[in-house]
Protein backbone atom coordinates (compact mmCIF):
# COMPACT_ATOMS: atom_id res chain seq x y z
CA UNK A 1 0.00 0.00 0.00
CA UNK A 2 1.21 3.48 -0.66
CA UNK A 3 1.12 6.21 1.94
CA UNK A 4 1.43 9.91 1.63
CA UNK A 5 1.28 12.95 3.88
CA UNK A 6 -0.38 16.28 3.24
CA UNK A 7 0.04 17.66 6.76
CA UNK A 8 0.10 21.40 7.18
CA UNK A 9 2.93 22.89 9.23
CA UNK A 10 1.50 23.95 12.58
CA UNK A 11 1.99 27.58 13.54
CA UNK A 12 4.40 28.45 16.33
CA UNK A 13 2.75 28.71 19.71
CA UNK A 14 3.92 29.52 23.19
CA UNK A 15 4.28 26.39 25.28
CA UNK A 16 3.89 26.47 29.03
CA UNK A 17 4.79 23.78 31.49
CA UNK A 18 2.51 20.76 31.21
CA UNK A 19 1.11 21.76 27.75
CA UNK A 20 1.91 19.61 24.72
CA UNK A 21 1.29 20.33 21.05
CA UNK A 22 -0.84 17.72 19.26
CA UNK A 23 0.60 16.22 16.11
CA UNK A 24 -0.80 14.17 13.25
CA UNK A 25 1.30 11.14 12.43
CA UNK A 26 1.56 9.30 9.08
CA UNK A 27 -1.07 6.73 8.23
CA UNK A 28 -0.24 3.07 7.62
CA UNK A 29 -2.41 0.48 5.90
CA UNK A 30 -2.17 -3.15 6.96
CA UNK A 31 -3.47 -6.34 5.36
CA UNK A 32 -3.54 -4.63 1.97
CA UNK A 33 -1.15 -4.75 -0.98
CA UNK A 34 -0.64 -2.26 -3.83
CA UNK A 35 -2.96 -4.60 -5.74
CA UNK A 36 -5.42 -6.55 -3.60
CA UNK A 37 -7.36 -9.39 -5.20
CA UNK A 38 -10.65 -10.92 -4.10
CA UNK A 39 -13.01 -13.28 -5.89
CA UNK A 40 -16.57 -12.24 -6.72
CA UNK A 41 -19.03 -13.29 -4.06
CA UNK A 42 -16.38 -13.29 -1.33
CA UNK A 43 -15.81 -10.81 1.50
CA UNK A 44 -13.21 -8.08 1.00
CA UNK A 45 -11.68 -6.17 3.91
CA UNK A 46 -9.40 -3.13 3.63
CA UNK A 47 -7.75 -2.11 6.89
CA UNK A 48 -5.49 0.69 8.02
CA UNK A 49 -3.96 1.73 11.33
CA UNK A 50 -4.34 5.40 12.21
CA UNK A 51 -2.33 7.31 14.76
CA UNK A 52 -2.72 11.00 15.51
CA UNK A 53 -4.27 13.45 17.89
CA UNK A 54 -8.09 13.30 18.23
CA UNK A 55 -10.60 14.13 17.06
CA UNK A 56 -9.95 12.27 13.82
CA UNK A 57 -12.18 12.47 10.74
CA UNK A 58 -11.97 9.33 8.63
CA UNK A 59 -13.37 9.24 5.07
CA UNK A 60 -13.30 6.29 2.69
CA UNK A 61 -13.18 7.02 -1.06
CA UNK A 62 -13.52 4.81 -4.12
CA UNK A 63 -12.25 6.24 -7.39
CA UNK A 64 -12.27 9.75 -5.85
CA UNK A 65 -15.90 9.42 -4.74
CA UNK A 66 -17.18 8.85 -1.21
CA UNK A 67 -17.98 5.18 -0.63
CA UNK A 68 -21.79 4.77 -0.85
CA UNK A 69 -23.45 4.37 2.51
CA UNK A 70 -25.12 1.05 1.85
CA UNK A 71 -25.10 -0.90 5.14
CA UNK A 72 -26.04 -4.11 3.34
CA UNK A 73 -22.99 -3.86 1.07
CA UNK A 74 -20.34 -1.60 2.62
CA UNK A 75 -19.57 -1.59 6.32
CA UNK A 76 -17.07 0.56 8.21
CA UNK A 77 -15.78 -0.17 11.66
CA UNK A 78 -13.10 0.92 14.11
CA UNK A 79 -11.38 -1.08 16.83
CA UNK A 80 -8.89 0.95 18.86
CA UNK A 81 -6.79 2.59 16.11
CA UNK A 82 -7.59 0.04 13.39
CA UNK A 83 -10.14 1.23 10.82
CA UNK A 84 -11.76 -1.20 8.40
CA UNK A 85 -13.87 -1.01 5.26
CA UNK A 86 -15.67 -4.27 4.53
CA UNK A 87 -17.42 -5.27 1.33
CA UNK A 88 -19.73 -8.06 2.43
CA UNK A 89 -20.12 -9.62 -1.02
CA UNK A 90 -17.71 -8.32 -3.64
CA UNK A 91 -18.84 -7.72 -7.21
CA UNK A 92 -16.73 -6.82 -10.27
CA UNK A 93 -18.08 -3.26 -10.06
CA UNK A 94 -16.47 -2.91 -6.63
CA UNK A 95 -13.01 -3.01 -8.17
CA UNK A 96 -11.10 0.26 -8.17
CA UNK A 97 -8.85 2.56 -6.16
CA UNK A 98 -9.75 2.85 -2.48
CA UNK A 99 -8.41 5.70 -0.38
CA UNK A 100 -8.61 6.19 3.37
CA UNK A 101 -8.32 9.89 4.13
CA UNK A 102 -7.77 11.08 7.71
CA UNK A 103 -7.70 14.60 9.05
CA UNK A 104 -7.61 16.47 12.36
CA UNK A 105 -7.02 20.07 13.36
CA UNK A 106 -3.34 19.68 12.49
CA UNK A 107 -3.47 18.33 8.96
CA UNK A 108 -4.47 15.52 6.59
CA UNK A 109 -2.93 12.24 5.54
CA UNK A 110 -4.09 9.32 3.41
CA UNK A 111 -3.17 5.93 1.97
CA UNK A 112 -4.63 3.83 -0.81
CA UNK A 113 -4.89 0.38 -2.32
CA UNK A 114 -6.10 -0.96 -5.65
CA UNK A 115 -8.78 -3.64 -5.37
CA UNK A 116 -9.39 -6.12 -8.17
CA UNK A 117 -12.47 -8.33 -8.06
CA UNK A 118 -12.09 -11.55 -10.06
CA UNK A 119 -15.32 -12.85 -11.56
CA UNK A 120 -16.00 -16.46 -12.49
CA UNK A 121 -14.64 -17.49 -15.90
CA UNK A 122 -16.91 -17.59 -18.91
CA UNK A 123 -16.45 -18.79 -22.46
CA UNK A 124 -15.94 -16.09 -25.08
CA UNK A 125 -15.36 -18.78 -27.70
CA UNK A 126 -17.03 -22.10 -26.83
CA UNK A 127 -16.28 -25.44 -28.39
CA UNK A 128 -17.37 -25.52 -32.02
CA UNK A 129 -18.69 -28.40 -34.11
CA UNK A 130 -16.03 -31.09 -34.47
CA UNK A 131 -15.94 -34.09 -36.81
CA UNK A 132 -13.19 -36.61 -36.13
CA UNK A 133 -11.75 -39.11 -38.60
CA UNK A 134 -10.61 -42.36 -37.06
CA UNK A 135 -6.83 -42.50 -37.36
CA UNK A 136 -6.49 -38.74 -37.78
CA UNK A 137 -5.81 -35.93 -35.27
CA UNK A 138 -8.54 -34.33 -33.17
CA UNK A 139 -8.32 -30.84 -31.66
CA UNK A 140 -10.88 -29.24 -29.37
CA UNK A 141 -10.30 -25.57 -28.54
CA UNK A 142 -12.19 -22.88 -26.61
CA UNK A 143 -11.36 -19.51 -25.03
CA UNK A 144 -12.27 -17.94 -21.69
CA UNK A 145 -12.36 -14.34 -20.49
CA UNK A 146 -10.60 -14.98 -17.16
CA UNK A 147 -7.64 -17.15 -16.20
CA UNK A 148 -6.76 -15.95 -12.69
CA UNK A 149 -6.90 -18.95 -10.36
CA UNK A 150 -8.70 -20.96 -13.06
CA UNK A 151 -8.47 -24.75 -13.30
CA UNK A 152 -9.65 -26.75 -16.31
CA UNK A 153 -11.15 -30.22 -16.50
CA UNK A 154 -12.39 -32.32 -19.42
CA UNK A 155 -14.87 -35.17 -19.57
CA UNK A 156 -15.90 -37.49 -22.38
CA UNK A 157 -19.37 -39.01 -21.99
CA UNK A 158 -19.19 -38.15 -18.29
CA UNK A 159 -15.77 -39.70 -17.66
CA UNK A 160 -12.74 -37.55 -16.86
CA UNK A 161 -10.12 -37.13 -19.58
CA UNK A 162 -6.52 -37.29 -18.33
CA UNK A 163 -3.27 -36.08 -19.84
CA UNK A 164 -1.42 -38.88 -21.62
CA UNK A 165 1.14 -39.38 -24.39
CA UNK A 166 -1.77 -39.66 -26.83
CA UNK A 167 -3.85 -36.83 -25.36
CA UNK A 168 -2.39 -33.41 -24.63
CA UNK A 169 -4.27 -30.91 -22.45
CA UNK A 170 -3.16 -27.27 -22.33
CA UNK A 171 -4.32 -23.91 -20.98
CA UNK A 172 -2.34 -20.89 -22.16
CA UNK A 173 -3.25 -17.26 -22.85
CA UNK A 174 -6.89 -17.96 -21.90
CA UNK A 175 -7.09 -20.67 -24.58
CA UNK A 176 -8.06 -24.22 -23.56
CA UNK A 177 -6.99 -27.02 -25.90
CA UNK A 178 -7.39 -30.79 -26.06
CA UNK A 179 -5.27 -32.52 -28.72
CA UNK A 180 -5.46 -36.20 -29.66
CA UNK A 181 -2.71 -37.22 -32.06
CA UNK A 182 -4.41 -40.28 -33.49
CA UNK A 183 -8.14 -40.66 -32.98
CA UNK A 184 -9.59 -44.07 -32.24
CA UNK A 185 -13.21 -45.11 -31.79
CA UNK A 186 -12.81 -44.95 -28.01
CA UNK A 187 -11.98 -41.24 -28.34
CA UNK A 188 -15.37 -40.51 -29.91
CA UNK A 189 -18.09 -39.06 -27.73
CA UNK A 190 -19.45 -35.90 -26.20
CA UNK A 191 -16.67 -33.73 -24.74
CA UNK A 192 -17.38 -31.22 -21.96
CA UNK A 193 -14.90 -28.56 -20.80
CA UNK A 194 -15.32 -27.06 -17.32
CA UNK A 195 -13.41 -23.99 -16.10
CA UNK A 196 -13.48 -23.10 -12.40
CA UNK A 197 -12.11 -20.57 -9.93
CA UNK A 198 -13.17 -19.49 -6.43
CA UNK A 199 -15.93 -17.28 -7.90
CA UNK A 200 -17.69 -20.06 -9.83
CA UNK A 201 -17.53 -22.21 -12.96
CA UNK A 202 -18.76 -22.52 -16.53
CA UNK A 203 -19.03 -25.39 -19.00
CA UNK A 204 -19.26 -25.89 -22.75
CA UNK A 205 -19.46 -29.03 -24.86
CA UNK A 206 -18.91 -30.35 -28.37
CA UNK A 207 -22.00 -31.49 -30.28
CA UNK A 208 -20.68 -34.32 -32.44
CA UNK A 209 -20.38 -38.00 -31.76
CA UNK A 210 -19.09 -40.78 -34.02
CA UNK A 211 -20.73 -44.14 -33.40
CA UNK A 212 -19.47 -47.41 -34.88
CA UNK A 213 -21.32 -50.71 -34.62
CA UNK A 214 -19.87 -53.51 -36.70
CA UNK A 215 -19.58 -52.28 -40.26
CA UNK A 216 -21.99 -49.38 -39.64
CA UNK A 217 -20.51 -46.01 -38.73
CA UNK A 218 -22.72 -43.00 -38.07
CA UNK A 219 -22.28 -39.38 -37.05
CA UNK A 220 -24.74 -38.04 -34.47
CA UNK A 221 -25.30 -34.31 -34.01
CA UNK A 222 -26.74 -33.37 -30.65
CA UNK A 223 -28.64 -30.08 -30.23
CA UNK A 224 -28.66 -29.41 -33.97
CA UNK A 225 -28.36 -25.73 -34.85
CA UNK A 226 -28.49 -23.81 -38.12
CA UNK A 227 -24.67 -23.57 -38.10
CA UNK A 228 -24.52 -27.39 -38.27
CA UNK A 229 -26.35 -27.52 -41.60
CA UNK A 230 -24.25 -28.33 -44.64
CA UNK A 231 -22.54 -31.12 -46.55
CA UNK A 232 -20.72 -33.84 -44.63
CA UNK A 233 -18.09 -36.23 -45.96
CA UNK A 234 -17.16 -39.61 -44.51
CA UNK A 235 -13.72 -40.95 -45.44
CA UNK A 236 -12.78 -44.56 -44.72
CA UNK A 237 -9.23 -45.63 -45.42
CA UNK A 238 -6.77 -48.46 -44.84
CA UNK A 239 -3.37 -49.47 -46.21
CA UNK A 240 -4.86 -50.31 -49.60
CA UNK A 241 -6.80 -47.11 -50.24
CA UNK A 242 -9.79 -45.03 -49.22
CA UNK A 243 -13.43 -44.50 -50.08
CA UNK A 244 -15.57 -41.39 -49.60
CA UNK A 245 -19.28 -40.95 -48.98
CA UNK A 246 -21.08 -37.60 -48.89
CA UNK A 247 -24.32 -36.51 -47.32
CA UNK A 248 -26.08 -33.28 -46.41
CA UNK A 249 -27.82 -32.17 -43.24
CA UNK A 250 -30.63 -29.64 -43.07
CA UNK A 251 -32.53 -28.03 -40.23
CA UNK A 252 -36.24 -28.68 -40.24
CA UNK A 253 -38.91 -26.16 -39.33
Amino acid sequence: ASSGSKMETPSKRGISTGLSVASALPLWMTNALPLSIVYAGKRAIIQCVITGSPPLKVVWLKDNQAVPKEPAHYQTSCEQNKHSLEITKAEPANGGLYVCKVSNNIGTTECSTELRVIDKPDFVKPLGPVAAVVGGPLQLECQVDEDTGVTVSWTRDGRKVHQSPDCKLSFEDKTVTLDILKTTLKDCGNYVCTVTNDAGSATCSSSYRIVSQGSLTSLEIHSFESADAGEYECVISNEVGSVTSKSSAKQRG
